[in-house]
């Protein structure tokens, strides 16, 4: 009795351990991002002045903050690069900083001769979870790229007095929210809100950037070439808005393409930069809005605190929004703007505003494809031999 006794036990404390640390090996295989941390690659750092974090609201509204933000580029010249009139690529990193994909540009550009300035949008603006309390890491929930858009502005302003830089041959590439940045910057609207109007890069390509936020005027663009580059299974941008979105600047005359890589997820171009290195697939669970569309309103009789409350950020509403309040029953328009109130009272700040649930998913993808990969670089180094080379 004495012998079962003892072999149960450690038959029961084997299970414990196998319970605990199996999930964690398996969790092992798919590890996150770095711990984030200054990044520090060849050239001198320049320093220049953008906004802090604010909310996609006071952005929209020109509501300029009380104080700007410093912050910096690396500016690197090819090997035997003249004293002046050289080509600059200002590089935009995505929500997780300044990584492998980044890099593998800077070495590709610097190649072919060009300057590449790497503006560092998330470390010198590492605390803004002391304004916002509520957000995830880097603040991305609040702002949503638009501060990359005001970054690539004030770059382009920068580079275009710099002694070496030929100011009409300065680029833009940017991944994910750094897409947004490249491609939002040439809206005239922000340009003069926020930055160096009548200043135009000579070329411009949003990565896997968001398309499926609709704002007025968005289609009131300056003339540089602009090339976008996405996935059809992006689950952070849509491919398909991005296609939408290029045709109605086409109605406009803009030359704008969007090159869509069949069964490609997010983040395709580079492996993703995991805790012990470069890894193919990274997948992330939350909420993903790709399939969703969103439009700025401006309709103060439904956008008000007696809805949302005090204090609210919503600015962006699902499409459809105004004549779903029309027709929807009123407890579910109720549910809703509590829902909203609710959160506002505890310090989120969302810009947006969602009454049909059915466009989320959970799960989103960063996957590297070999073939994609090959076809983005060629496209790009072509692009910009064009536009800045010749």
């Amino acid at each position: 009795m004495l012998i079962k006794k003892i072999l149960a036990t450690i038959i029961l404390h084997f299970l414990v351990i196998f319970i605990l640390v199996i999930p964690k090996a398996v969790l092992a295989q798919e590890k996150g991002p770095p711990k984030p941390k200054e990044w520090k690659g060849s050239g001198e750092k320049i320093e220049f002045q953008s906004i802090p974090v604010i909310t996609v609201k006071d952005f929209l509204t020109g509501k300029v903050p009380e104080k700007m933000q410093t912050i910096w580029g690396t500016l690197n010249f090819p090997a035997n690069a003249p004293d002046k009139n050289v080509p600059v690529v200002v590089v935009l990193h995505g929500g997780g900083g300044i990584h492998g994909s980044e890099e593998r540009w800077l070495n590709i550009f610097n190649s072919m001769g060009l300057a590449t300035f790497m503006v560092d949008s998330n470390w010198p603006r590492r605390k803004c979870k002391k304004t916002f309390k509520k957000a995830i890491p880097n603040c991305n929930d609040v702002h949503k790229g638009i501060t990359r858009i005001v970054d690539a502005r004030r770059a382009l302003e920068l580079l275009s007095k710099h002694p070496r830089i030929d100011p009409a041959r300065i680029g833009c590439i940017g991944s994910s929210l750094g897409g947004i940045g490249c491609l939002y910057q040439s809206v005239k609207r922000f340009q003069k809100m926020w930055g160096a109007p009548g200043l135009e890069f000579a070329a411009s390509v949003p990565m896997y950037p968001v398309c499926n936020f609709k704002y007025v005027e968005d289609d009131e663009m300056s003339d540089e070439p602009i090339r976008i580059h996405i996935g059809d299974l992006d689950q952070y941008g849509s491919a398909e808005s991005c296609v939408k979105y290029v045709e109605r600047l086409h109605l406009k005359g803009k030359d704008i393409t969007v090159t869509v890589y069949p069964g490609v997820h997010h983040a395709f171009d580079a492996m993703s930069t995991g805790k012990d290195g470069p890894q193919t697939t990274f997948k992330q669970k939350g909420q993903f809005f790709s399939k969703c569309n969103f439009e700025e309103n401006t309709d103060s009789s439904v956008l008000n605190e007696e809805n949302l409350g005090k204090g609210f950020q919503q600015i962006l509403t699902q499409v459809g929004f105004n004549e779903w309040l029309t027709s929807a029953e009123k407890k579910k328009i109720k549910k809703l703007f509590k829902w909203v109130k609710k959160g506002s009272k505890r310090g989120y700040v969302s810009p947006t505003i969602i009454f049909d649930r059915s466009c989320v998913t959970k799960v989103g993808t960063n996957k590297y494809d070999k073939e994609a990969a090959k076809k983005v670089t060629g496209l790009v180094k072509k692009f910009f031999t064009e536009t800045l080379l010749n």
